[in-house]
């Protein structure tokens, strides 16, 4: 079988036949893969159109199962945790802008994990909503503070972290005999991250570097057989203290470039990123005004499947929502427009004593300092609770409760899989397949778990 070309995916670029659209566009899915089969069946299509019509049959279906829940789920479900939510409720948690939506045939319908969204970041919402006379206090601002304030007097902070990380196949999905192949997420080598041990896994591992590093397992499958890694690792994040003045005047011209399809220089983003820009020309200001856009005006919301998304980046700046990995790309596709290097970094939040969560941030370039860090969600987050300090700890500077699983976006794996991935821009939890089907996010399992963290002194 013919593995996946990682470098079609720059097709999502090209624009759909206009059928396709309409179909897509007015949330009738099953006309749109209709519609596509019968193009498909054409010997008049290009190579690439092909190609594209191809990712989109992936992105129909995957839309047509992600946006099940109508009106009246969406707020049973909410209820079940706070029983005084009524449609009043519904119509606020809409505006507030955090809630994933689409038509179809006419009726509102909700992302599935919509209510998970909902009661992660539209807490204050909910509970002044059920517990009008108690203020909401966000639990997590003490943690984050007292990091930007230590690392500003220490001018660094580190943690020697041990994490387990683990696949198994869902019953339903098993198929004993068959072949298969599972990626799973190391950390990865780079200024932050050093002295990364394996310390146990599975059998039959192989490891693998580069810019998304896996630990690779192929072997005839057992059923109930669970395939895991743990191993350990030093993060250590230095503290920029950022003076405009000491800007270089030479600025570096590497990470500029576009990467199709979501670092994409789109009439809409070319527009938006001069409009930010205006008269600043110095690039640490540029980049200060590109970040305080973001995190100013970008709602913090849960996504669809980033595969299920043709332009990441353009959708954030017309929708002004999206989650930390679309606020990430945005970021680095206004800095690039700008003339500012810029790139992806990415894993996972590990908080000492906690849990452990994907999430993305970006890196940006200026001289003196060099490589530099922004977190618009974070940063997001601290501008919509009133908290100046923090959202500017998250430019320039980041904390080490971290594991850094990409140093790049958008990277195949090695070896590459047979199939198309789940996240071909990313790897923070892991895939597998099997050696003819493909296997989803639904048919696995995936675990992380903090074994220790110790700070060093």
């Amino acid at each position: 079988m013919e593995p996946f070309r990682f470098k079609d995916l720059e097709a999502l670029a090209i624009a759909l036949p206009d059928m396709v659209d309409f179909y897509r566009r007015s949330g009738d899915f099953d006309g749109e893969l209709a519609c596509i089969d019968r193009l498909l069946a054409s010997d008049r299509l290009s190579r690439s159109m092909r190609t594209r019509l191809e990712l989109e049959r992936v992105i129909a279906g995957g839309m047509r199962e992600d946006y099940q829940m109508d009106r009246a789920a969406f707020l049973a479900r909410i209820r079940r945790k706070y029983p005084l939510c009524d449609d009043t409720t519904v119509d606020l948690l809409l505006a507030s802008g955090h809630i994933d939506t689409i038509l179809r045939g006419g009726e509102l319908r909700f992302q599935n994990a919509a209510v998970s969204n909902a009661l992660n970041c539209c807490k204050k919402l909910l509970e002044d909503q059920a517990h009008p006379e108690t203020p909401f206090v966000y639990e997590e601002d003490s943690l984050l503070r007292a990091n930007a304030r230590l690392m500003r007097e220490r001018g660094w902070r580190a943690f020697r972290y041990r994490v387990r990380m683990s696949l198994t196949v869902d019953e339903e999905a098993q198929r004993a005999g068959k072949r298969i192949r599972v990626w799973l997420p190391m950390p990865a080598k780079c200024a932050e991250q050093t002295d990364i041990v394996l310390h146990s896994a599975s059998e039959n591992v192989s490891l693998s570097g580069g810019k998304q590093p896996t630990a690779f397992f192929e072997e005839i499958y057992t059923p109930g057989k669970e395939f895991f890694v743990e191993f350990s690792y030093t993060h250590r994040v230095p503290w920029f203290d950022l003076n405009t003045a000491d800007v270089c005047g030479e600025q570096p011209r590497f990470y500029v470039d576009e990467m199709l399809p979501h670092i994409n220089f789109t009439p809409t983003l070319r527009a938006l990123a001069e409009e930010i820009r205006g008269d600043e020309r110095n690039p640490l200001l540029i980049a200060r005004r590109v970040y305080d856009y973001i995190t100013a005006n970008v709602k913090y919301s849960y996504m669809r499947e980033y595969l299920l998304m043709e332009n990441i980046s353009e959708f954030c700046a017309v929708n002004l929502r999206g989650d930390c990995g679309v606020q990430a790309l945005l970021f680095i596709t206004l800095c690039r427009i700008l003339g500012i290097p810029a790139r992806w970094q990415s894993g996972n939040a590990v908080k000492p004593g906690g849990s452990v969560g994907s999430h993305d941030w970006a890196m940006f370039y200026v001289a003196p300092w060099g490589w530099m860090y922004a977190d618009p969600s974070y940063g997001g987050g601290a501008f919509r609770r009133g908290d100046e300090i923090l959202r500017a700890h998250y430019f320039g500077n980041l904390d080490p409760f971290r594991m850094v699983c990409a140093t790049e976006v958008q990277q195949p794996f090695s070896p590459q899989k047979t199939f198309l991935r789940d996240d071909p821009y990313d790897n923070q939890s892991g895939e597998a397949e099997w050696e003819d089907l493909p296997l989803h996010a639904r048919d696995l399992t995936r675990r992380k778990v903090l074994v220790s963290a110790a700070e060093i002194i």
